[in-house]
């Protein structure tokens, strides 16, 4: 919902006001969901709005858009009567509102700002307005009027004022062969297209349709239901999750002490492992790697490295690598404290991507004192 609504329609007037002019704005934006055939059979209104327009003697029945689907002439109304020329339609005379379109000339319009305030007394106002201020008597005139949020100050209301003849909607009506005690309304067209036109009631036709009255209604409280259904479905999933956040949570809680105790066990299995190395004075990987690197020339770099054993307490290391020249290093490697019996597992092939001889050579892993390699 908009600001502009507030600001427009409900702060400006009265509570009243401001309740029937937010149910009418509900009630119009819900329809506007539905297509209107499905509106239609909502409602159960369908094609029930005759327009007149002033001059002419067809009635044009009107959907919610107001665009004309089928006519009743003066003749069919004429030849019998309009509750029988309704019937031969399938329609209800009850349930059908006339309404005539008087060109927009033909009103005599006066536009005057009041207090916000005041709009409660609005009809009487009015009524003392056509009184002292214009020519007409009541009892010869049907009036209507608008209102607006005043642009200058926003504590008052513009009124525009629209009021006819009656013998002027009178003469449209029996132009037609229309009695006006069946006009439900008349309606100003033309003018200018930015101004408001009312749409001025004719009887007391608010209390003989209640339908608009009672979806409205319907929608109110099945709004405030679904709120409400949808408040407590909100707290109980929120509780809900709660709930099993918290349950999971412990379950974490445990794992996680479980696990903290698995990793002091292998903290302490890791620095008792790696006494035992020490202890046993064997190369670590680390050192393989670094004497590795220092025999290697630098025009030479590795694909592979592997530790492995093939006999028990016989630890040997496979390289396979690309170098400029790989037929000295088996006795480089031979000449190493760390490295015997060096020898190629496979065949010398030059490789043209490279543009180097790519090689595999194997070698065992027995450290030796510096004095047995002199």
């Amino acid at each position: 919902m908009s600001s502009e609504f507030w600001t427009r329609h409900i702060l400006p007037g009265s509570f009243s006001a401001a309740t029937d002019s937010f149910l009418n704005w509900y009630r119009r934006e819900f329809f506007n969901l539905f297509p209107p055939e499905m509106l239609e059979w909502l409602t159960d209104q369908g094609d029930r709005q005759l327009i007149l327009r002033a001059g002419e003697r067809d009635l044009w029945c009107t959907d919610r858009r107001g665009v004309r689907t089928w006519r009743l002439t003066a003749d069919e109304i004429s030849s019998s009567s309009l509750e029988e020329a309704l019937t031969r339609h399938g329609l209800a005379p009850t349930a059908v509102r006339i309404g005539i379109e008087i060109d927009a000339g033909a009103f005599f319009v006066r536009r005057f700002d009041i207090p916000s305030v005041a709009l409660a007394s609005l009809p009487k106002l009015l009524i003392s307005d056509i009184e002292r201020k214009t020519p007409f008597k009541l009892d010869d005139i049907i009036f209507g009027y608008t209102t607006a949020r005043h642009e200058g100050a926003a504590d008052k209301t513009h009124i525009s004022l629209w009021i006819i003849r009656k013998d002027i909607a009178a003469e449209a009506a029996q132009f037609s062969g229309l009695n006006t005690q069946k006009v439900s309304f008349i309606r100003p067209v033309g003018g200018a297209p930015s101004e408001i036109k009312p749409i001025i009631e004719l009887g007391d036709r608010k209390k003989s349709s209640k339908i608009p009255s009672r979806i409205t209604l319907a929608l109110c409280t099945m709004t405030i239901l679904l709120g409400l259904i949808g408040i407590g479905g909100t707290l109980w999933r929120q509780a809900t999750l709660n709930n099993e956040l918290d349950t999971k949570i412990n379950e974490m809680a445990a794992r996680a002490a479980r696990l903290r105790q698995v990793i002091d066990k292998a903290s302490a299995e890791s620095r008792l492992l790696t006494v035992l190395r020490s202890a046993r004075r064997e190369p670590l990987f680390a050192d393989v790697w670094e004497e590795v690197a220092k025999i290697l020339p630098d025009s030479a770099f590795l694909t592979e490295l592997r530790l492995s054993e093939n006999k028990p307490n016989e630890r040997v290391v496979d390289i396979i690598g690309f170098a400029n020249s790989a037929v000295g290093l088996p006795a480089q490697f031979n000449k190493s404290l760390l490295f015997n019996e060096a020898t190629l597992t496979a065949p010398i092939t030059p490789d043209p991507h490279e543009k180097r001889e790519s090689f595999s050579l194997q070698a065992k892993i027995e450290p030796r004192p510096p004095e047995s390699n002199q």
